[in-house]
């Protein structure tokens, strides 16, 4: 037993490694963390609450920016090294093919853990600046925090530069820096932030949104995994589009299928997304009940323990020679 959690330890820290220092893997996390932070210099029209675009589009971006974060490296990480006989190597350790599998799962879904911190905290420093109506010397007034968002920007350049020189200097990874870096410049941001801003209250509401979010990512990351032990990263990414928008869309498609009707199938194989989707019930100050986030991150489990089952079985008897 200490062997094995030894194993997959060793595995997981070498996947979460080989995927964060990917370019394309912080090209991602990078846009999605600078679009978040510039939708408040677009942010024109309320929609009935103020800073709800920031919200609503800074969840957005981490949902599809961590569900291309875990199709990526799961083509990457797991039918790249099959194709290759890394896998092979590695399994003949001895590692068992379900302590592989798994372990490949805990490292992709470690990296789109990380940019869910970085794009969270990103989101709330967006939803902060954003116009907001506040009173100033007994008047009430639309004011945006440019200067928030000013550090926040600045201090993603920083970490970049940061990043750049050790690369040159020390010959680091620039990858694994500048990924720490963007995340460590997010925080960063919002305690500054936090500190200098007296007018409006950070939108801690958020962060169970966010926190089902990254539990959705979760179930894609084990459907990405369980789909890379046969096929490639076209056919995963294909597949995993097509659950989202069906996952999506599942209450509107499925709601009223009979049980035992094709539909009726299809709502109980396919994920209903929109348990973990619930960015509309933190709006107007609306809250999520504690019970419901415990409930939605055990379905969460539930779902990432069937579908790496599943891929431990297709797994099983694939050849790696």
């Amino acid at each position: 037993m200490f062997r094995s959690a030894r194993s997959f330890l060793t595995i997981a820290k070498a996947t979460w490694l080989e995927a964060i220092q990917q370019p394309v893997a912080f090209l991602t996390a990078l846009a999605s963390v600078v679009l978040t932070l510039m939708v408040p210099v677009f942010h024109f029209h309320h929609f009935g609450e103020e800073g709800r675009l920031a919200r609503d589009s800074g969840l957005s971006c981490l949902l599809l920016g961590g569900l291309v974060l875990a199709v990526g490296a799961a083509g990457r990480s797991v039918s790249r090294e099959i194709e290759g006989g890394t896998a092979a190597a590695v399994i003949g350790k001895p590692v068992s093919r379900s302590v592989f599998l798994v372990a490949k799962w805990a490292g992709i879904f470690g990296v789109t853990l990380f940019f869910g911190v970085a794009q969270t905290a990103a989101t709330l420093i967006a939803e902060r600046s954003s116009s907001h109506s506040v009173v100033f010397e007994d008047t009430p007034v639309q004011m945006m925090d440019v200067v928030s968002l000013l550090l926040a920007l600045g201090f993603v350049a920083g970490s970049l530069l940061l990043a750049a020189f050790f690369n040159w200097a020390f010959r680091k990874r620039f990858g694994v820096l500048a990924s720490a870096g963007l995340v460590l410049s997010q925080l960063a941001a919002l305690a500054v932030t936090e500190w200098k801003n007296p007018f409006v209250a950070l939108n801690l509401r958020v962060l169970p949104a966010a926190v089902l979010v990254l539990a959705a990512l979760a179930v894609f990351a084990s459907l990405a995994v369980a789909l890379a032990a046969r096929f490639r990263t076209g056919t995963i990414l294909a597949v995993c589009a097509g659950v989202l928008l069906l996952g999506l869309a599942g209450d509107t498609l499925f709601g009223s299928a009979g049980a035992f009707s094709l539909r009726g199938i299809g709502s109980g194989v396919l994920p209903d997304l929109q348990n973990f989707w619930l960015s509309d019930a933190v709006a107007r100050g609306g809250r999520i009940a504690p019970g419901y986030l415990l409930e939605a991150l055990a379905h969460a489990v539930v779902l990432c323990s069937l579908f790496l089952t599943a891929g431990c079985l297709l797994f099983r008897n694939r050849d790696l020679g």
